[in-house]
């Protein structure tokens, strides 16, 4: 079970009691078919698509949660709670930037879109776009943005990141859910009216003008029998009715909503339900028929779609509630007919189709009953997980409820090894991680409240993306990697490892190193594993010199991240090296992940031939008796049917849903007992056994599994002849299966699952159904297999068993491959011939092109997936093949670099574009935008404004395979008859201290810290302090001032102060004032400084300015006039139209400022400021009032 409060006000718990302890496989086995990860065999199989990498990208982070995120283009919108935003990278507290509860980041880069900064007085909960990407409607609990009414629901133009102006629903109650079509807004919550007309939960406005539509469904609240709370009884009586999500589907025509209502209109509709968009009547919806969810303590937590708006995904909560959904599950959109149904335990928040897989943000700690990972003591939590688009398989018997039988043997898609390390944040109190997911083809954007993923700081926001755009720099985790090497015998040794596991990638590849050669491996194997379960993996070495020898192993993932572990050295004995076991050979070829052939002479230990899943011989078993085997002297154990008559591995491992068991057996008791099976105890008896095949006492062999209940199937009586006998029996999705001397005598279809549990394998004896519980009898050649064993291999086993004839077993093909771009490399090193050598290697790369070799190389003509085949032949002329599909991706096209130069004289500007680069091909085109509306194309161009001023000029290159790229400069530019400026610098220098000399007005007078590098002049502040700097040796009356400015972080405190001055004399002068202040709003002033004290004439606020550091701002004064001075300043964003009026003007008659004075720049840091701050300013302008600076 696990804590968890939804967003609302009053806080409502919830999670899931396990009502298994654990569940899984065993150590080696990986139940199911293959699954998908970043590198998948078969990315063409629904069951294995490609995910996203686990890698996490870097993005800009906030300071609170993020509840829903809409992306539209390249434009990820996020919605929340929460006031602040940072670059990636940045820890809290630094590089802040205000945005309430609403943001905008580009998809590509993670960066923060600055232009999109909307202010909400409250957290925003639901975010969705409209279908032509024109408008975001974002819905919550405030009641204003940016100061204008919006009572919880508001609209923005995605193109000008503007509110909608017309668009202002008055809405009371929570807005938590939101959809729309291009004319209608589909409004979901705890709604109870719109305007003055009431409304239960559920409303519809228009999208052109906000006016309330009579569509009005009544969600109803549901009966409380099912709850059951065992902390507070009383809130067992609680109930609601609360929509949480909605999305439109048919086209429109029908809207699909999910929450905790029971019905809608009357209609039972537990917890989802389709609705006709128009009438608002109820439509089928066969999936709510099944779901129990609903009320205070459950609900269905959110929907989704597929692309193409056939599918409705869901998602679930229960804590203590009716429900029987924590995971999600898929059903068409038309009828609501459940397609599967992903039974993981653990609260799911949100979904997202993509490329063959859904992503989930969940806490999810126990997927076993769709055979996936099981549940931990203590609780170990996935916050990111995906499941397969397509069903895979059947849902267990061990379902959320132990009475759900509407879910038991539903379709369940498999789970796929996608596992992201996200940390759980605090922010909430709900202790979560991810809330919200998201994404287009490319990337998988989650949002909540975790402040780390895969161990590095990372709040709140994160994005993952497919491989050809990560880095695939998530490699193996090997904790157990070193090796533990044991002297089998005479020149032979078993090299065993713990397997590791990879967050993106199921199968890695091992190699085994040999005596210090560290470039030839003497095994490679490529073989299955998760973070929960990390079988053992073993080799034997044969044909060893007596002596010391010593081992390592390396692991790599198909992306090449390589972990090594240490050496491990033994000692080996001279002698002879044992004959070849043509049984043990075929044993191992056919797929075995243990054999215990039980031939051991002496000591307390039965090895595993095959694995690593050693076990201990205890004192009721005798060795070296007649083994079963014909033509071979290996010996078998003897068992006294006692309680000390049993053999037991040593490690605790999850039990194998899918798995075959094999063994020999002769006995003449009467009183029958175990062969094999599986149990929760290593001594003494087990409590809880299944998996097991037992004698009874008339002889009859019995397989038996306890899905839920006991289930068994058994052969005729009379095998405790005294004979041999040998037996199979499997566990798989076709149900049980059981063998006797090479034939099918027993099956059952309807029984797939055995109990979830870990434990131990035991041999000759364990807690019984019928019959004795030890065994008195000889039991040879027990061996465990990840697979149903098919009729044909049960009857090869017999047969070679019993006379010795080993036919050639043909070898084992595989590879693994490596793309880079358009070239694939391809290794087969990890095909094996059990018995003999490979021969040759034949590659068919699925383009018409063939190879040979073990290792081999292939570039490919054009991106794509391909079917490769290699064919590998062994020394006695056998072949096998095997198949995969690989994904070849064009290089990524790089966009250009777009970069220009102005010059020119007077009003005519030459624009030179050819500094533009394109880093992977060339520049086709050059588009200009000269900011007065005029156009231009080329490379090179000249064009003549009408009037002096600033202007944003805009050149966007276009390269040969289409990408853009796009710079922005303000261009000043002023009359050529205009006289001569008076001052002017660019700053083109380097001075330590001070400022120097200006290109034009002599030398700068500087007081307060100051510096000039990289282009521009610096005036460094301490808090309560100043710096600034004067032209001295300027004389002008009438006079326009420009320049441009920019602090590397928002002001703390009280705020900062640039000054732009104009007509200094001595120590009076007249300024204009720009004051930014914490929250980035930026006021435009202009004072008069006289005896050192400064006298304000008038100020206004910056409209649609939120200042962010390193913005550039452009600001003018205006001083002209004798004996009354008028004085007029502006200030805009670089890169924007400059504003054509004063923003800012006031007129004065001070008598010492009537005459000509100095320039400069002078800057305030206030003295409740808890950091210091640096100003930058750059070309800096003087000349006749009225005019502007020429081109810069």
């Amino acid at each position: 079970m696990f804590a968890r409060v939804t967003a609302l006000p009053r806080s409502l718990v919830a999670g899931l009691l396990s009502l298994l302890l654990i569940a899984g496989v065993f150590g080696g086995l990986v139940p199911g078919v293959a699954r998908a990860d970043s590198a998948p065999a078969n990315p063409a199989d629904p069951a294995t698509p490609t995910t996203v990498t686990a890698d996490p990208l870097p993005t800009v982070q906030i300071n609170g949660v993020a509840w829903a995120q809409a992306v539209v283009g390249t434009t990820v919108y996020v919605a929340g709670q929460f006031t602040s935003a940072r670059p990636a990278g940045a820890p809290a507290g630094t590089q802040e930037t205000p945005r309430n509860h609403l943001l905008a980041y580009d998809i590509r880069t993670g960066e923060l879109i600055t232009s999109f900064a909307p202010r909400l007085n409250a957290q925003a909960l639901a975010i969705t776009a409209s279908p032509d990407g024109s408008r975001i409607y974002v819905g919550g609990d405030f009641t204003q943005v940016d100061g204008q009414a919006r009572s919880r629901i508001a609209a923005f133009d995605t193109a000008t990141g503007a509110l909608v102006a017309g668009f202002r629903p008055a809405v009371s109650g929570r807005v938590r859910a939101v959809a729309a079509t291009n004319t209608t807004v589909y409004l979901g919550g705890g709604i109870t009216a719109v305007g003055s007309a009431s409304r239960t939960r559920l409303a519809a406005v228009s999208a052109a003008n906000g006016a309330l539509l009579p569509w009005a469904p009544v969600p109803g609240t549901g009966p409380t029998d099912g709850n059951r709370y065992p902390y507070d009884p009383a809130r067992n009586k609680l109930t609601s009715n609360e929509v949480l999500a909605l999305v439109v589907t048919g086209g429109g025509s029908q809207v699909v909503a999910a929450g905790r209502f029971y019905t809608l209109n009357g209609t039972k509709a537990s917890g989802v339900g389709a609705l006709d968009a128009v009438t608002g009547a109820v439509r089928p919806f066969a999936a709510n028929q099944r779901i129990t969810n609903q009320g205070a303590h459950s609900a269905i937590y959110s929907l989704s779609l597929s692309a193409d708006g056939a599918t409705v995904y869901g998602t679930g909560y229960d804590y203590w509630g009716p429900g029987n959904i924590e995971g999600a599950f898929a059903a068409d959109a038309a009828g609501g007919r459940l397609q599967w149904m992903a039974d993981c335990r653990g609260d799911t928040y949100a979904s997202f189709a993509s490329g063959g897989a859904l992503y989930l943000a969940s806490h999810a700690h126990n997927c076993s009953n769709i055979r996936s990972f099981p549940e931990h003591d203590p609780q170990i939590f996935k916050y990111a997980t995906a499941v397969s688009l397509a069903a895979t398989g059947t849902v267990g018997p061990f379902t959320v409820r132990a009475n759900n039988g509407p879910m038991a043997g539903q379709p369940a898609p498999s789970v796929l090894p996608w596992y992201p390390d996200m940390a759980k944040g605090g922010y909430t109190k709900q202790y979560q991680a991810g809330w919200t997911v998201t994404g287009n083809g490319q990337y998988v954007v989650y949002g909540g409240e975790f402040p780390a993923v895969n161990g590095v700081p990372q709040q709140g926001l994160v994005r993952y993306a497919m491989p050809s755009l990560a880095p695939n720099a998530v490699g193996p985790r090997a904790a157990g990697l070193t090796p533990s090497v044991t002297a089998l015998g005479p020149a032979s040794v078993r090299v065993s490892w713990r397997s590791a596991h990879d967050a993106d990638n199921e199968n890695l590849t091992y190699r085994v190193y040999r005596d210090g050669d560290t470039t030839t491996p003497v095994h490679t194997v490529t073989a299955p594993s998760a973070w929960w379960n990390t079988p053992m993996l073993a080799f034997t070495d044969t044909g060893l010199t007596a002596g010391s020898h010593r081992y390592r192993v390396a692991v790599s993932d198909p992306s090449g991240n390589r972990v090594v572990s240490a050496w491990t050295s033994v000692d080996v004995a001279a002698g002879t090296a044992p004959p070849r076991r043509p049984y043990l050979e075929t044993v191992r070829a056919d797929g075995a992940v243990a054999l215990w052939s039980l031939g051991e002479a002496s000591g307390a230990t039965a090895y595993d031939r095959i694995g690593a899943a050693d076990m201990t011989i205890n004192s009721g078993v005798t060795r070296g008796r007649a083994g079963a085997l014909a033509r071979d002297p290996d010996t078998a154990f003897q068992f006294n049917g006692s309680s000390t008559g049993f053999l037991a591995t040593a490690q605790p491992v999850p039990a194998p849903q899918t798995f075959s068991v094999e063994a020999w057996f002769n006995t003449t008791s009467t009183a029958g007992g175990k062969i094999i099976g599986f149990g929760n105890a290593n001594t003494g008896t087990s409590t809880s056994y299944d998996r097991h095949v037992y004698l009874d006492g008339a002889g009859r062999v019995y397989f038996g599994v306890w899905p839920a209940e006991t289930r068994s199937i058994s052969s005729g009586a009379g095998h405790n002849d005294g004979r041999w006998h040998h037996v199979v029996a499997s566990l798989s999705a076709e149900g049980m299966a059981l063998y006797v001397d090479g034939r099918l005598v027993a099956s059952r279809a309807d029984t797939r699952w055995g109990q979830p549990m870990t434990g131990y394998w035991r041999i000759g004896g364990d807690s019984p159904w019928t019959g004795a519980a030890f065994l008195a009898g000889r039991i040879d050649e027990v061996a465990l297999y990840p697979q149903a064993l098919s009729a044909a291999r049960v009857a090869a086993h017999n047969e070679l068993g019993r006379t010795g004839n080993a036919a050639n077993i043909a070898p084992t093909a595989t590879f693994s491959s490596t793309p880079d771009d358009l070239t694939v490399a391809f290794d087969a090193t990890g095909s094996t011939d059990p018995d003999g050598t490979i021969q040759g290697y034949a590659w068919d790369f699925g383009d018409g092109s063939t190879g040979s070799g073990a290792t081999a190389s292939h570039t490919y003509e054009a991106a794509g997936t391909y079917p490769v085949t290699l064919t590998v032949t062994d020394d006695k002329g056998a072949t096998a093949r095997h198949g995969a599909s690989v994904v070849v991706t064009a290089p990524v096209n790089q966009a250009p670099a777009a970069a220009f130069e102005a010059s020119g004289s007077g009003l005519s500007v030459t624009f030179d574009g050819s500094g533009s680069a394109d880093p992977d091909g060339t520049i086709q085109g050059y588009a200009w935008d000269f900011g007065d509306g005029a156009t231009g194309e080329g490379a090179t161009v000249t064009h003549t404004y009408g009037t002096a001023g600033t202007y944003p000029v805009r050149l966007t290159v276009t390269d040969d395979a289409g990408a853009s790229g796009t710079v922005t400069r303000s261009v000043m530019i002023s009359d050529s008859s205009a006289p001569p400026a008076a001052a002017a610098d660019s700053f083109g220098r380097s001075v330590a201290e001070g400022w120097g000399t200006a290109d034009v007005g002599g030398a700068w007078s500087m007081a307060g810290p100051a510096s000039v590098s990289d282009g521009v002049g610096h005036l460094q502040l301490g808090v309560g302090r100043s710096s600034s700097g004067y032209l001295t040796g300027v004389s002008v009356a009438d006079v326009a001032v420009q320049t441009a400015v920019s602090l590397d972080a928002l002001p703390t405190g009280g705020g900062g102060y640039v000054y732009l001055v104009g007509r200094r004399v001595e120590a009076a002068d007249y300024r204009a004032s720009l004051k930014v202040t914490a929250t980035g709003k930026v006021v435009l002033g202009l004072s008069r400084l006289e005896a050192g004290r400064e006298t304000k004439l008038t100020a206004a606020e910056l409209p649609g300015v939120v200042y962010t550091p390193g913005m550039v701002l452009l600001v003018r004064l205006d001083v002209s006039g004798s004996g009354t001075s008028v004085l007029g300043a502006k200030a805009w964003p670089a890169g924007t139209a400059e504003p054509a009026a004063w923003q800012v003007s006031a007129s004065d008659s001070t008598a010492a400022l009537q005459g000509p004075g100095g320039v400069g720049v002078a800057a305030f840091l206030s003295g409740s400021a808890t950091k210091p701050l640096r100003v930058d300013v750059d070309d800096l302008w003087a000349g006749p009032s009225g005019t502007a600076p020429t081109t810069a």
